[in-house]
């Protein structure tokens, strides 16, 4: 895959949410959102990006890496600290 399009859906008390990211490897641009908003962006620009943002009121981090030489990035998040398991 040459685009990073992650999906989680976490629970957060008692409800579900949906996490998206969006990273461009032409131009860098990262979006996250949660349940279809726009909650943080940045660019991945050589060395890994963190971009930390809430969820349900729970603090969550989303950390973006090049992979395969700058081909394609790796995603990943961590919601209150734990590592969140991607959708497949």
């Amino acid at each position: 895959m040459s685009e990073a399009d992650h999906v989680w859906r976490v629970t957060v008390a008692e409800r579900e949410h949906e996490v998206e990211i969006d990273h461009s490897s032409m131009t860098g641009k990262i979006l996250v959102s949660v349940d279809g908003e726009q909650v943080g962006d940045g660019r991945l620009w050589f060395t890994r990006k963190e971009i930390d943002f809430q969820v349900g009121g729970v603090p969550a981090r989303i950390k973006v890496d090049y992979a395969y030489s700058g081909l394609a990035a790796k995603s990943s998040l961590h919601l209150d600290g734990r590592y969140v398991e991607p959708l497949r």
